[in-house]
């Protein structure tokens, strides 16, 4: 038995090590494979389909989502209901797409080259930057700086991890504790706050003139459970995709060169298509969780159709699809004129991420910063304590 489980973790670990390859199997020769009460999408139309049948392929986080807030939920985790479509309006009102040119870009610019220029031309592009920008971001933009910077941002990856990663006892301990920490930060924070009122236009005091007016779901509960919700979602993911770019463009000296000249005249939208498609070929995540809530046939009239029954817990490979050659031209080429649909890092269809345009401004203002430096160079490579990156050491002339 013990020789059979050890055999069996190899197999696994075998899989994780080469996901690329095996998806390009799947994609061939099964494209959806269900296996013991799991299901794998892997071909590009097909992940789009079961992202789209939100009715059907139902978001798998409440449970969890209501021990992070203690007892409810939040809109990351509901289905298309009333109370989802009221909260996502409400947040977007206070975290208005216009704040993106006016406080968001400039901030996390000038941010970054201030912590730049203040080391000694040495440092840990992680710990002292990636982590450290979105986490000053939080307290500028939502009002909620945390209680201690480097503690925060502990908080926030744990109950990340916790929420969209694989069951952990140790894990579920940490990120339970994380979030009671949170919680009460941010319940003093509102109170705090409603002592002071309209002497910062951020996120919270949105928030709470949005409660003012009697806007329904604009309770305090309902502001943290919110809060904590974009503070989850918001820090991990920055982190870790700016560092994954700055690693890709580290192990491609020529592709740096042109990062480097390109961000030293502010072209913005060109440092917008290296992360996407740094990302694209080394993905944050190998895909999206889902729940089969009735039994379904994926590529109905097609050879590859498959019925994926219900109760099926469904991973629509995000990664998989974006190197699907039948919708990407060329996938295993770094190109920087592919069209927006060829990404999928922020998913797709009603669960699209909240924050993506904040990010798609704040990771490539993280690595412009990064890129304009002088004589840059990586001294050590990136080290990651899954599934996060932790450390990467870089250098540049002062």
């Amino acid at each position: 038995m013990a020789t059979s489980q050890s055999a069996n973790n190899g197999l696994i670990e075998w899989v994780f090590r080469h996901l690329d390859l095996v998806f390009m199997v799947l994609r061939i020769i099964k494209p959806t494979v269900v296996f013991k009460g799991q299901a794998f999408v892997t071909r590009f139309d097909d992940v789009t389909e079961v992202l789209e049948r939100d009715g059907i392929f139902q978001v798998p986080y409440a449970e969890k989502m209501y021990k992070i807030t203690n007892g409810s939920n939040f809109f990351l985790g509901m289905q298309d209901t009333a109370t989802y479509t009221r909260d996502v309006s409400n947040m977007r009102i206070a975290a208005r797409r216009e704040d993106i040119s006016d406080i968001i870009t400039p901030f996390v610019e000038q941010l970054s080259m201030e912590i730049l220029a203040s080391s000694n031309g040495k440092m840990d592009v992680v710990k002292e930057l990636t982590r450290v920008v979105p986490t000053r971001l939080i307290g500028k933009y939502f009002g909620t700086p945390g209680w201690d910077g480097t503690e925060f941002t502990d908080a926030a990856t744990s109950m990340f991890q916790y929420l969209f990663y694989p069951d952990n006892p140790a894990l579920e301990k940490v990120a339970l504790n994380a979030a009671e920490k949170t919680r009460n930060y941010l319940d003093q924070a509102i109170a705090e706050r409603k002592l002071k009122r309209t002497q910062n236009d951020d996120v919270l005091e949105r928030c709470l003139k949005l409660q003012d007016a009697g806007m329904p779901g604009m309770g305090d509960i309902d502001i943290r459970n919110n809060l904590i919700g974009l503070i989850i979602g918001a820090i991990p993911t920055t982190s870790k995709c700016a560092a994954i770019t700055l690693n890709h463009l580290f192990n491609h000296p020529e592709l740096l060169v042109q990062a480097q000249q390109d961000a030293r005249v502010d072209n913005d939208q060109k440092m917008i298509q290296y992360v996407q498609e740094s990302l694209r070929l080394n993905p944050f995540a190998a895909g999206i969780q889902r729940i089969c809530a009735e039994d379904y046939v994926v590529a109905k009239g097609t050879l590859r159709s498959t019925k994926i029954p219900k109760g099926t817990l469904v991973l629509a490979a995000t990664q998989s699809a974006m190197m699907d050659h039948r919708k990407i031209e060329s996938p295993s080429q770094f190109r920087l004129d592919r069209p927006a649909y060829s990404y999928m890092h922020f998913g797709f269809g009603l669960h699209t991420c909240f924050g993506q345009y904040i990010n798609l401004a704040q990771i490539p203002g993280i690595v412009k910063a990064v890129l304009k430096q002088k004589a840059l160079r990586r001294v050590s490579d990136m080290v990651t304590i899954e599934p996060f990156p932790v450390s990467m050491e870089i250098e540049f002339d002062k």
